[in-house]
């Protein structure tokens, strides 16, 4: 494993964290001056600035786990319809208020998008329990995606030009609402799910040996399979219900980390991928904090701008 790389990541993550807490998009400094500066210090920034970190974390280490459980470096968190989900679950919140009243009051944005993830993640587990979860498990995923995909542009068509363009706004994407009790939820479900994954592993690691080898050494791949589904559903469900549905951190970060780094250790590689994508989040949210042609760029804009070309680069050279 390369240190200097390392070292690397490590100091762009700090330098990204005094950035998007201090510099950008105006500078504030350490001891604020005024209470102005002290309210967007911690009313503001810190919390955006937590939230970016752990999203970063949980896309990054979803999209690296099943990139290895599926044996495919395009995979990424929002493969098996988990997003899609969560979206769909937040249309009707957001749209469906308007002709049911009653939605709005009785549950929030944030919780409706868990509800439909973690809905789209029993469903998952059910049909992996039963037929598996090698491809099928993928190509059903594709299929859920482009089913709540058409129901929730059915709520588009419906909804009036207000609900719409809420709707719309966040599905674009954003760091800057998670504040007090869903903060706190978001830092402990994003926290016990990467111990979780990172407990995983070592299992996951002999798995990639074949059937045989894995039965020889005592891991039961179907129920760690299906450990690493729900973990996976977990920290991609509860950072799009938060932040809206982020996309190309799950599926950049991992080929990135297979690029720079070259170790079979799978703690170290996740570890490595929470690293670089707490980076890859906070770049894109501090980009998106700059007024560029008077206009802020929205989170899933940037980090499609970012991923989106490294993806092509990923595919041309791996073209066979």
């Amino acid at each position: 494993m390369s240190v200097k790389y390392i070292i690397l990541i490590i100091s762009t993550l700090l330098l990204l964290l005094i950035s998007s807490l201090f510099v950008f998009p105006d500078f504030i400094p350490p001891s604020p001056e005024n209470a102005m500066q002290e309210h967007i210090l911690w009313q503001f920034r810190m919390p955006k600035t937590i939230t970016a970190l752990f999203a970063g974390m949980a896309l990054a280490v979803s999209g690296f786990i099943l990139q290895q459980l599926f044996r495919n470096n395009l995979a990424g968190p929002y493969i098996l319809g988990v997003s899609s989900g969560s979206s769909f679950a937040v249309g009707l919140v957001i749209i469906g208020s308007s002709f049911f009243p009653f939605l709005h009051s009785a549950i929030s944005i944030s919780l409706a998008g868990f509800i439909g993830a973690f809905s789209i993640l029993l469903l998952i587990l059910g049909v992996s329990s039963r037929y598996g979860y090698g491809a099928i498990i993928l190509l059903f995923g594709v299929i859920i995606g482009q089913l709540t995909g058409a129901l929730q542009g059915l709520l588009s068509y419906l909804a009036i030009p207000t609900d719409l363009k809420n709707f719309t706004l966040w599905s674009m994407g954003s760091f800057n609402q998670v504040i007090g009790i869903d903060l706190a939820i978001l830092v402990v479900t994003c926290s016990l799910g990467l111990l979780w994954a990172m407990f995983l592993m070592p299992s996951l690691s002999v798995m990639l040996l074949g059937d045989d080898v894995s039965r020889t050494l005592g891991v039961n791949t179907k129920s760690i399979s299906m450990q690493l589904l729900a973990c996976t559903g977990i920290l991609a469900g509860i950072t799009t219900a938060y932040c809206g549905p982020v996309a190309f951190i799950g599926m950049a970060i991992p080929n990135a980390v297979r690029l720079l780094f070259k170790t079979s250790n799978f703690k170290k590689l996740l570890a490595l991928n929470a690293l670089m994508g707490c980076c890859m989040s906070l770049v894109s949210d501090i980009i998106s904090s700059l007024p560029i042609a008077n206009i802020n760029i929205p989170v899933n804009v940037t980090t499609a701008l970012i991923g989106g070309p490294f993806i092509i680069y990923i595919l041309l050279k791996n073209r066979n």
